[in-house]
């Protein structure tokens, strides 16, 4: 096995880290995961970084200087420190001390850093002492097992991984991702290649070189054309960059109205119900209306008969009590004595007959006045108790009416609360119209834009072709001047042996990338499946653009978080476990040997687990260390517990960085469960 594992790191005054801290590393194939854990400021990134110094003189940190705060602070002139990462390092069976140091000494006021090549490989001898390598072996030693071109692979932190999820995000690729992939399977090799060949109009190139000499030796009308066609040859590759530049965004705007319309066609349904909805909420209003009619009339009905309702007892007992007193009389029913005065007076009756003819009449009606009111109660009494026998009949009705109304005012309360409850569930069912309109609105923006890069897209080409159609003519007229010359013929078939190594490596290239690039689909789309539970495919593009394809409705539920962030870290995990794993099935490539088959690498990685739920997390710590042979993680303490609960029986080392103070760190071994 040609395994690289990392066993220990020593850091001397490094950042944080005042004075020597050690950290060893899990080694054991089958606790093959060191734990480092810490909050931030405690000095994950730190160590991260204290690879990338130690291997490759080169860190990322803003601030560059890398002595500890406290023992810079504490130095007086002419007092010297050091600063110094050691690794060791086993490979191919064999040992290796990496150190690197910087030496910082005060001047008054200022410090010196030591101008020396401060950097030694040490290789372990049979007698087990280490026997320093000269530099150029080390560093030969280190581009062997620990490439720096994918260095950003191998030690991942935080930071990047942020930066290519925006890249992702908001571009729909990373930078890092067409190098990676050029890098592992000798696809660089080959570029540089073609590179190095070149173009008529680089100079410094094998093919432009050989024209130069072509051209040296023509005449003014060659030379001539010759300027043409390099004018001619930049403006097309500048077009052609132009169109490789917006072809990506072309397609991305295109993708996003896909997008938009499917999640507008989701919506539909909920579209639908929306006139159901309007329904409902109309019928609620109108029976809100009709209940607060109903609740004014029970109002105005009791309000109006409740006393009488009431008094039904008490009035049954008075007309029984007047029914057996018999103070009624057989008086005119609703004539007044006042009206019989009236009578005596005008002398004459209501039916015409002279009373001072005729005095029995006049008598009769001098005795009836006093059986009239006022001066009769019988008579009172009588109209009272008809009045009171009709009041009663009409009270005696009262509770039956009021039921009546009481019952339909609870009819409409009940029809209000039906709509309501209907109302309640469409709600579940109807679309946000904010994102409806938002949606709308983004989809007419994306139709514009990719109109726009279209017709750019379409004049561009048009442009091409027509200057590939200038080139051409040019060039067969160059050709002829070029031919008079015994010399350039023989440089023409220089430029021609030329041009053909560089089209059959074109080629090659082509047909080596996109079997790579079908390869990394494959692998990505495996382990992002084990992360994120399929439901979306992932696909590589030529450009190397990433583009998620949801295949499964339910892959798109969730928050936002989990759709953009997290997804974007899935994608990047599951691209970094590709490279890995390509790059340990990795063959000879131009008969270059890159790395062998049974070749093994490290992962360190600064896992912001925190972006994902705990199921998630159970995910990516179940395969990340299955992606390389040796996993050192960093996690924040928070996401310590849930990380060890599902890797605790790969766990092999386990440390814990505990900030002391804003400028010193200490690390602490912890025990494995």
């Amino acid at each position: 096995m040609n395994d690289v594992i990392i066993k220990s790191m020593t850091l001397e005054n490094f950042r944080q880290f005042k004075g020597e801290s050690t950290l060893d590393f899990a080694t054991d194939s089958h606790k093959n995961v060191t734990v480092i854990m810490g909050e931030n400021g405690a000095g994950k990134t730190t160590l991260e970084q204290a690879f990338m110094w130690c291997l490759y003189g080169k860190n990322t940190f803003r601030l560059k200087e890398l002595i500890n705060r406290e023992v810079r602070d504490a130095m007086i002139s002419g007092d010297e420190e050091r600063v110094s990462v050691t690794l060791m390092i086993s490979h191919n069976q064999k040992n290796y001390k990496i150190v690197r140091k910087q030496r910082l000494k005060k001047q008054s006021a200022r410090f010196d850093k030591n101008p020396e090549e401060n950097f030694w490989v040490y290789e372990q001898n049979e007698n087990g002492d280490y026997t320093l390598l000269a530099s150029t072996k080390g560093a030969a030693m280190i581009r062997e097992f620990l490439p720096e071109e994918l260095s950003g692979f191998f030690f991942f932190d935080g930071e990047r991984l942020e930066h290519m999820s925006e890249e992702l995000l908001n571009h729909g690729k990373s930078s890092n991702f067409k190098g990676a992939v050029r890098g592992l399977v000798g696809l660089t090799a080959m570029m540089n290649a073609i590179e190095h060949l070149g173009r008529e109009n680089l100079k410094r190139s094998v093919i432009g070189m050989i024209n130069s000499e072509i051209d040296a030796q023509g005449d003014v009308d060659e030379t001539e054309l010759s300027s043409q066609i390099e004018k001619l040859q930049t403006e097309r590759d500048n077009q052609n960059n132009r169109l490789e530049e917006i072809k990506p965004e072309r397609d991305r705007y295109q993708q996003d109205i896909g997008i938009f319309r499917k999640e507008l066609q989701d919506m539909q349904d909920g579209i639908k119900r929306q006139n159901e909805y309007e329904n409902c909420k109309v019928k609620k209003e109108r029976e809100e209306a009709e209940q607060e009619k109903a609740r004014k009339s029970i109002y105005e009905y009791f309000g109006k008969n409740i006393g009488m309702y009431i008094l039904i007892p008490l009035l049954r007992r008075v007309l029984n009590e007047l029914d057996g007193a018999n103070k009624l009389d057989k008086g005119i029913p609703h004539i007044h004595a006042d009206t019989i005065k009236f009578l005596l007076e005008r002398g004459k009756c209501i039916c015409g007959t002279n009373l001072v003819e005729h005095p029995e009449a006049v008598q009769h009606l001098n005795e009836l006045i006093s059986s009239l009111p006022p001066y009769s109660i019988g008579n009172m009494i009588g109209q009272y108790t008809d009045r009171a026998r009709s009041q009663t009949r009409g009270a005696s009705g009262f509770a039956r009416a009021f039921q009546e109304r009481m019952a339909n005012y609870a009819q409409h309360l009940t029809n209000i609360e039906e709509a309501e409850d209907r109302m309640h569930d469409l709600e579940k069912l109807l679309p946000d119209q904010e994102k409806v309109k938002n949606l709308n609105g983004r989809i007419a923006e994306a139709k514009v834009n990719a109109k726009r890069l279209n017709d750019e897209i379409y004049q561009l080409a048009g442009l091409v072709q027509a200057k590939e159609s200038q080139i051409k003519r040019l060039e067969a007229e160059r050709l002829h001047y070029r031919q008079a010359s015994v010399r350039n013929r023989k440089q023409l078939r220089y430029l021609a042996y030329a041009q053909a190594i560089k089209d059959e490596l074109e080629t090659s290239y082509k047909k080596k990338e996109e079997q790579v690039r079908e390869n990394l689909e494959n692998c990505i789309n495996q382990i992002f499946e084990d992360i994120y539970d399929g439901g979306i495919q992932i696909s590589v593009s030529e450009n190397y653009n990433i583009a998620t394809t949801v295949i499964d409705t339910d892959a798109a539920s969730g928050d936002e978080i989990e759709k953009n962030t997290a997804q974007s870290y899935a994608i990047i995990f599951a691209f970094i476990a590709g490279i890995i794993k390509m790059a340990k099935e990795s063959r000879e490539v131009t008969g270059e040997k890159i790395y062998r088959e049974d070749e093994g690498f490290p992962l360190v990685m600064d896992a912001p687990l925190s972006a994902f739920d705990k199921d998630r997390i159970k995910k990516i710590c179940t395969v990340l260390p299955h992606i390389a042979d040796q996993v050192i993680i960093f996690i924040k303490d928070t996401d310590g517990e849930i990380a060890e609960k599902y890797m605790q029986d790969i766990i092999g080392k386990k440390w814990l960085l505990e900030q002391e103070t804003k400028t010193r760190s200490t690390v602490v071994e912890r025990a494995c469960v």
